[in-house]
């Protein structure tokens, strides 16, 4: 992450989005790469058929897959995020992720 302030405010640039940095186990690695006015970035790398179970965000979320297919999930519906796929989801709603493939997952968390 390079930040560079100029007279009109923050320019920050944010690296690794589609870098794959798993762990073992059932639940992905979760990084924060940037944090800034009004959003934090979050890269969630996740190996083949591991899950987030339901959970909620306290602030509302953008989630766009990077790399791979993951499956996103809330009561209502299913939707598969694949490169160039993202979902906003408000606060508060749960929802969950599963891995179909090696997959890494950018989450931008609005605040």
């Amino acid at each position: 992450m390079t930040t560079t302030n100029g007279k009109d405010g923050k320019l920050t640039v944010i690296e690794g989005l589609a870098t794959l940095n798993p762990q073992t186990g059932d639940t992905p690695r979760i990084e924060k790469l940037a944090s800034g006015t009004g959003a934090t970035v979050i890269r969630i790398s996740f190996t083949a058929g591991q899950t987030m179970a339901d959970h909620q965000a306290m602030f509302p979320i953008v989630v766009q897959t990077v790399v791979g297919d993951i499956s996103f999930g809330t009561e209502e519906q299913t939707v598969s995020l694949v490169p160039g796929t993202a979902v906003h989801v408000d606060a508060g709603i749960v929802h969950r992720l599963y891995a179909n493939i090696d997959s890494v997952v950018m989450l931008t968390i609005l605040r």
